[in-house]
C-alpha cells in the first residue's frame, strides 16, 4: 500500500511534464503547407475581364482619334455651312451665297423714300423744334440701308443762307445698318437749339431771325433726301 503512488509512471514515460504528449519528431519540420491550385473556371473569368478591359481602351482610343480630328477640322466643308429648313416639305433650300456675292434679293433703290417734318408749325423764342427724319423701304424686297448717324443729314435754310446743318458739328458718327422689310420704317429725331452753324464748326455769334420768318428743311440720308418743309420762327 505504501508504494502503490509511484507504480503508474516509469523512468522511460512518453509523457512530458504538462500532461501534453511530447512531439516523436516523425512529420516534416519548417515548410509551409501547400496551396490549392488555381481552379479552370477563375482562370476562364480572369481572361474574360482582361479582354474586355483591353477593348475598352482600343474603343476610347479610337473615339478620341475622331475627336481630334474634329477639332482640327477634318470634317468637309459642308459641315461648316448652316442647315437651312424650308417651312414647309415642298419649299426647296436656297444655296448659301459664295463670299462677295450680293444677296439675290437686290433692293430697289427707287423704293427707299425719307420723309422729312417738325413737331410743330411755328416756334417762339423758348420751343426746341424737334426735326424729324423718317426712312421707308416702299419697294417689293427687302433692304440693307444703313440708318446710322453717318448718314444723316438736317438743313435749314432761309433762301440761299445755310442757318443749320448738323453735319458741320456732328461728332463720333456711327454707321448702323438694319434690314427693311416692304413698308417698313425707321426714324430719327433731332432737336434744334435755334441756333445757327457754319463749316467746320465754326463759332457764329448772329441768331436765326424771328418775328415770323420762314426757315425750310430738308431730311438726307445717304444718298437720300426729302422734299422740303416749311415752318416759322415768332
Amino acid at each position: 500500500m505504501g508504494n502503490s503512488s509511484s507504480s503508474g509512471r516509469g523512468k522511460n514515460s512518453s509523457v512530458a511534464p504538462g500532461g501534453k504528449p511530447a512531439s516523436t519528431g516523425a512529420g516534416p519540420q519548417g515548410k509551409p503547407p501547400r496551396q490549392p491550385g488555381v481552379s479552370a473556371k477563375v482562370y476562364r473569368r480572369r481572361r474574360m475581364v482582361v479582354a474586355v478591359l483591353t477593348l475598352l481602351v482600343v474603343a476610347a482610343i479610337v473615339a478620341g482619334t475622331f475627336l481630334i480630328s474634329g477639332f482640327l477640322g477634318g470634317g468637309s466643308k459642308n459641315d461648316t455651312q448652316p442647315a437651312v429648313v424650308g417651312n414647309s416639305p415642298t419649299e426647296k433650300a436656297k444655296p448659301a451665297a459664295k463670299a462677295g456675292t450680293p444677296p439675290s434679293d437686290v433692293c430697289d433703290e427707287a423704293g427707299i423714300k425719307v420723309k422729312a417734318s417738325v413737331d410743330k408749325p411755328s416756334y417762339g423764342p423758348d420751343d426746341h423744334p424737334v426735326l424729324t427724319l423718317q426712312v421707308t423701304n416702299s419697294g417689293k424686297t427687302h433692304c440693307d440701308i444703313n440708318v446710322g448717324t453717318s448718314q444723316m443729314e438736317f438743313l435749314i435754310t432761309s433762301g440761299e443762307d445755310i442757318i443749320f446743318n448738323s453735319a458741320y458739328c456732328q461728332m463720333d458718327s456711327t454707321d448702323l445698318v438694319k434690314n427693311l422689310a416692304p413698308g417698313a420704317s425707321e426714324k430719327a429725331n433731332f432737336v434744334w437749339q435755334q441756333n445757327r452753324t457754319a463749316p467746320d464748326c465754326a463759332k457764329v455769334v448772329s441768331q436765326p431771325g424771328r418775328g415770323g420768318a420762314t426757315y425750310v428743311l430738308v431730311a438726307t440720308l445717304g444718298k437720300w433726301s426729302s422734299e422740303k418743309v416749311t415752318f416759322t420762327l415768332t
